[in-house]
């Protein structure tokens, strides 16, 4: 009778096959709903770019060469070079990124602390439904990476290698990874020197330590090495293009990428200087309303506040950025409530708190227990909201295409077009009609045939008269039809030249890879 009872309290619990199987069910749907995403999804020019300078780099050498134009490390390019080798058809990228995006999810759903609840508001929010599984980029392995840290954060009482071959890797996915690994690696460091003071023991030796710190350090190093611009890159300014003077309307805007960042319903625009106004003092509330969240676990706490100012003092210092760029600070928030649940509470700052005794301390005191109290109403009214985000972007999707490449390039090949010449201007915006057609294209900004473009001085800005003047050099050399594709409607005009227009394509999302496709032929005069 003893062993049945011993037997039968070690079986799996009803408790635990309903979690199992929620969790199945929130990652299955999850990784379908998001796979008929990505398979609609039309790619954009920093989706496609990257896959051509992987397929068309003509050595290894002149690949990393190319990506040193790209503002990103290697890890993500070097993943395209891999499916390069297997097959040409860029839908290769699309499953590969989808497969990252149903790990990383499943990674937060069977090993965060969250709720049942709250890991479905998550995982059906803005950046995992949409930005970081739909739009293919190198932000997916990042957060890949910040989860499987999380979730390996309590090996630290063995071992610190897992962790710092994690933060290297995290490193050289994209620079906000690389300075959340930094504030990553910071806060290790400092909870290990104080963890006396965190009530934290390791089993991790000094060859542990010292092999871990180097692995991070040379993660580190590569990150930034490929992160240094060539001298003549033009790419949001190059090297030489930084903000480092005090600007009050661009501190207002980089304070509410943190309100952007959680609350993504009601976006202040950067244009107007009142609702920045408004919206920093927003951003500063719930700035300060995580630091009380976390007050307790200072090691939760630290990384929370050197990941977050980081980011603000790069956003304001080099690149204002979008969703995909600041929402890392709401992955830092839900990264830093995951470690904090990991992190013992500080007895010092516990008992400070609890003897509290001036009338200014007790006010602070009434607002760490109002933010105790009110912590998870705070969190699901986030998650709510990034839900209702995530719905709209991911339904937008379906109905507008994100970019006119893939419509264009269907007509350009039903309709037997890319026999002819073809000529696309702006460079950066026929990019992604490129490797829709697995074709070269000739680019009139640096005057040469090619399919990805780098932005560096070689590229020079042409207007439509000398599109037409680089036209007629083409017609005459190459002796057949030039199609010409525009993302904004030709106005050029020349004797010599018959204009005949085609087709448009304008439904896009992304304003200027709207395409006008033109027929061009030497006048009937001149033949």
């Amino acid at each position: 009778m003893v062993f049945k009872q011993k037997f039968l309290s070690q079986l799996p619990s009803q408790d635990y096959h309903k979690s199992y199987n929620f969790e199945t069910a929130l990652i299955i749907i999850f990784s379908l709903v998001t796979l008929i995403g990505i398979l609609h999804h039309a790619m954009w020019r920093d989706e496609l770019n990257g896959w051509l300078i992987a397929r068309d780099s003509y050595s290894l050498i002149h690949f990393f060469e190319n990506i040193k134009y790209e503002g990103h490390p290697l890890i993500w390019y070097i993943c395209l070079r891999i499916l390069n080798q297997i097959t040409g058809n860029p839908i290769a990228m699309q499953i590969f990124h989808w497969l990252i995006s149903a790990v990383t999810i499943s990674i937060f759903i069977l090993f965060s602390p969250f709720t049942r609840s709250q890991k479905a508001l998550f995982t059906f929010g803005y950046l995992p439904l949409y930005e970081y599984s739909i739009i293919s980029r190198n932000y997916s392995i990042g957060v890949f990476a910040i989860f499987l840290f999380c979730t390996c954060f309590r090996t630290r009482y063995k071992s610190y290698l897992p962790l710092g071959w994690i933060l290297a890797v995290m490193a050289n996915t994209n620079a906000y990874c690389l300075l959340i690994s930094l504030s990553l690696g910071f806060t290790l460091v400092v909870e290990y020197i104080g963890r006396g003071y965190f009530q934290y023991q390791t089993k991790a030796n000094k060859y542990d330590l010292t092999a871990s710190i180097i692995i991070f350090l040379v993660g580190v190093f590569i990150s930034v090495f490929m992160l240094l611009p060539p001298t003549d890159s033009t790419l949001q300014g190059g090297a030489s293009q930084w903000f480092f003077e005090f600007d009050f309307n661009r501190f207002t805007q980089t304070m509410t990428r943190v309100w952007r960042s959680y609350i993504l319903v009601i976006i202040p625009s950067d244009s107007k200087p009142f609702d920045l106004l408004i919206f920093s003092f927003f951003s500063l509330g719930l700035f300060l309303f995580s630091i009380l969240i976390l007050i307790r676990k200072p090691i939760a706490l630290l990384f929370y506040l050197l990941g977050s100012l980081e980011i603000l003092a790069f956003t304001y210092a080099k690149f204002l950025g979008s969703q995909r760029h600041y929402g890392h600070l709401y992955i830092i928030l839900i990264s830093a409530l995951w470690i904090g649940h990991y992190s013992a509470n500080s007895p010092i700052i516990t008992k400070g708190i609890d003897h509290i005794s001036n009338q200014l301390s007790k006010l602070v005191l009434n607002a760490i227990n109002f933010v105790t109290h009110h912590q998870k109403s705070f969190l699901i009214i986030i998650l709510w909201l990034q839900v209702v985000a995530g719905i709209v972007a991911f339904s937008r999707d379906l109905i507008t295409p994100y970019s006119s490449s893939k419509a264009t390039a269907e007509f350009i090949q039903k309709n037997q077009l890319s026999q002819h010449f073809i000529v696309g201007s702006e460079d950066f915006t026929i990019a992604p009609i490129s490797g829709y057609l697995n074709q070269r294209i000739y680019y009139p900004e640096s005057k040469e045939l090619g399919s990805y473009v780098l932005f560096n001085n070689d590229r020079k800005i042409v207007d439509d008269a000398g599109i037409i003047n680089q036209i007629s050099e083409i017609l005459t050399q190459e002796n057949k039809n030039v199609l010409l594709i525009m993302n904004r409607e030709f106005l050029g005009q020349s004797p010599s030249l018959k204009i005949e227009f085609i087709e448009k394509f304008t439904q896009s999302f992304i304003y200027n890879e709207k395409y006008y496709l033109y027929l061009v032929k030497l006048s009937s005069k001149l033949n």
